[in-house]
């Protein structure tokens, strides 16, 4: 099947962003890299007065604007087919309600291609001709990899599609690829055959790239458009997504990537916060903050996993670090955001001025409030940091009583967390079993301690973790060390920077950890059981961050944080990585087995808890209460029908999603 029109210039970007550089300049890393460190890589792991702004310039090879193809329609009709059998049903509240709609569509339903009323070729034109011409038709990556409908299959292209298919970097620099491989779906990637058609599937229809200048204005027509023709809305940051928020059938997204402006302001100054802080555009990203800051002697919060968009989901969620315990959640931290809502304009919303906006989008969730354009976060004196080399201590044997004394030390080891990280420490640690899930083990790969200058101070802040091994039996390696800046003591930890090593393809679950339940005794003990099944008999791994998000707080300053988060003395990620070369059909055993087996288990066994949001099962059950607490739910709710009343954003689990769900064709419809 041919694909009318398709020009030559899409087969110049798709050999740019396949290359074995990539159109950022960077090699990609082979896979065989990253084999050695799997298990360790499946962890993620106020209105102000402007005053002495300085912009700052990424050092960074940072990749440039995506070269934009002249527009030219491509008739999606032709490759947009339901392929939505192999998925697992979604989240309770969001089922497929099975009963499909004709190509006309219904009124209560956004539409896709191949209905009747879809935008036609004039109408896309006419919108790229408004837009300045940064108006992307989709054309999947791996369509390298498929002899049809796009004909521009290419082995070698295809082979290096395949070989950095589970890295963050493939996907962030294209303006429609997301990472989570249950919402790829198989329709078109590098791993099935040949001849099967590369179908868009679950991939947006066209993306609006949205750049410094003139993100607002675009935004402001995209969303007309949209409306007009009744489009289902997506935001794209990252793709850096486990919940499928990233994406959507037939939608039209709003590419943020390229907004990558950071600016010093020296003397920020509100009624809240005096001091220093940094401006960012929607698209900057850990690595982009992190470079740029590095001469300037401040920090600021960012993910675990260095290629996180700032401003986008991360922050919008929560937003957990290394240094939460310190600083508090990078949710807390916001002083002012600048958004584009549902009707097109451009608001900044501030412990002040627009305050419930606000509190909606410190916390609240992305891709459902609106688009955000920028935002302004405090920034904080660079320092020496304490840490260490490693810490790490596995079962002496598979012996039932090994194992069990290895389980023990772990339930202790939390126990004593709770006094490590109210000192302002943070533990990142790791818990897996290998081989044949036999022998369990513990790896931190991260231990911050901001207050501490010198090896000494640092081996005081864990003599409570080595001394309760040494007095366990159970032998542990261990070597305390101090960087002379928080980026050095970062890129030790989760780097090489700019892109870090972690792959991004996996089934996902998480849990916050709540003090109550770690500091008793029995449901200490029920934790670690239920840790201990989850891990050596369905094979999944706990990559845990041990905070406090009690700090960081202003006064008179609300965000809308899961209040879980506040109880919490870790936040557990549950993973179970994902193999493309067995059958998709065992990937989804264990999506089946996770949420029918491993997390109601792991929510009954933490009663209190919650989830954080941005790293979660998309089939929580009760998600509007584990994500984001019933009460702080209806506040968001009421944001949300006095921001975007009719429902112009939606998002899967995303505040006011439950008033939607699919139909048989994966269509976004209204629920009657």
């Amino acid at each position: 099947m041919s694909v009318p029109g398709f020009l030559m210039s899409s087969l110049l970007m798709t050999s740019c962003r396949t290359a074995p550089k990539g159109c950022n300049g960077y090699i990609r890393a082979s896979s065989s890299r990253f084999t050695s460190n799997l298990l360790l890589a499946i962890l993620l792991l106020a209105g102000g007065i402007l005053a002495n702004v300085s912009t700052i310039e990424p050092d960074l090879d940072e990749p440039p604007l995506v070269e934009q193809r002249p527009f030219e329609m491509v008739n999606h009709q032709l490759y947009t087919t339901t392929a939505l059998s192999l998925l697992t049903p979604l989240a309770p509240g969001h089922n497929w309600n099975g009963t499909g709609h004709s190509l006309n569509g219904t009124s209560n339903c956004k539409l896709i291609p191949g209905d009747h009323t879809w935008p036609g070729d004039g109408d896309w034109s006419a919108l790229n001709e408004t837009l300045g011409g940064r108006l992307i038709a989709s054309v999947p990556l791996a369509a390298v990899c498929h002899n049809g409908p796009f004909n521009i299959y290419n082995e070698t292209r295809c082979g290096e599609a395949r070989e950095g298919w589970d890295r963050p970097e493939t996907h962030f620099v294209e303006p429609v690829e997301f990472n989570a491989p249950i919402f790829q779906n198989a329709t078109c990637d590098p791993f099935t055959s040949v001849d099967q058609e590369c179908e868009l599937g679950n991939y947006v229809s066209y993306a609006v790239n949205l750049t410094t200048d003139t993100a607002a204005d675009d935004v402001k027509a995209g969303l007309a458009f949209a409306t007009q023709h009744n489009l289902r809305v997506v935001i794209k940051n990252t793709g850096h997504d486990y919940l499928g928020k990233s994406t959507g059938k037939g939608a039209l997204s709003f590419w943020t990537h390229n907004l990558k402006n950071i600016s010093i302001i020296e003397d920020y100054s509100s009624d809240d916060y005096n001091g220093p802080a940094v401006k960012i555009g929607a698209g900057v990203q850990g690595f982009d903050v992190l470079d740029s800051l590095k001469e300037s002697g401040y920090l600021t919060l960012s993910g675990s996993c260095p290629t996180v968009g700032l401003a986008g989901g991360y922050t919008q969620g929560g937003g957990h670090s290394i240094l939460t315990s310190k600083y508090g959640l990078s949710a807390d931290n916001v002083l002012e955001w600048e958004v584009v809502t549902a009707n097109g304009t451009l608001v900044t919303a501030t412990p002040k001025e627009n305050q419930d906006l606000y509190f909606a989008l410190s916390g609240g969730g992305g891709g459902t409030f609106g688009v955000v354009i920028s935002m302004t976060t405090r920034l904080f004196e660079d320092r020496k940091v304490g840490g260490a080399n490693n810490f790490t201590f596995a079962a002496a044997s598979d012996k039932k009583e090994d194992v069990n004394a290895f389980w023990d030390a772990v339930g202790s080891l939390q126990n004593l967390t709770i006094p490590f990280v109210d000192a302002g420490n943070s533990l990142v640690y790791l818990i897996y079993a290998w081989p044949d899930r036999k022998v369990p083990a513990l790896t931190t790969y991260s231990v911050t301690v901001p207050d501490c200058d010198t090896t000494e101070c640092v081996d005081t802040a864990m003599k409570p973790f080595t001394d309760d091994l040494t007095a366990r039996g159970v032998k542990y390696e261990y070597s305390a060390k101090v960087s002379e800046t928080f980026l050095e003591h970062y890129n030790a930890s989760f780097g090489p920077i700019p892109y870090g090593w972690y792959p991004v393809s996996q089934v996902t679950g998480g849990r916050l950890l709540p003090r109550a339940v770690v500091s008793d005794e029995e449901m200490g003990k029920n934790l670690t059981a239920t840790m201990r099944m989850a891990i050596q008999e369905e094979g999944f791994t706990f990559g845990c961050v041990a905070s406090s998000a009690k700090v960081g707080l202003r006064e008179g300053v609300v965000s809308s944080v899961n209040p879980a988060w506040r109880n919490a003395m870790a936040f557990c990620l549950v993973v179970g990585k994902w193999d493309y070369s067995i059958d998709r059909a065992e990937m989804m055993k264990m999506q089946k087995a996770l949420t029918e087996m491993v997390q109601p288990a792991l929510d009954a066994a933490t009663p209190g808890g919650g989830c954080y949001l941005n790293e979660a099962n998309f089939e929580q059950e009760d998600w509007q209460e584990q994500f984001y607490g019933l009460e702080n739910y209806k506040k968001l709710r009421n944001v949300k029908d006095t921001w975007d009343p009719t429902g112009v954003f939606y998002a899967l689990t995303a505040v006011g999603s439950e008033d939607w769900e699919l139909d048989g064709d994966g269509r976004v419809c209204r629920k009657q």
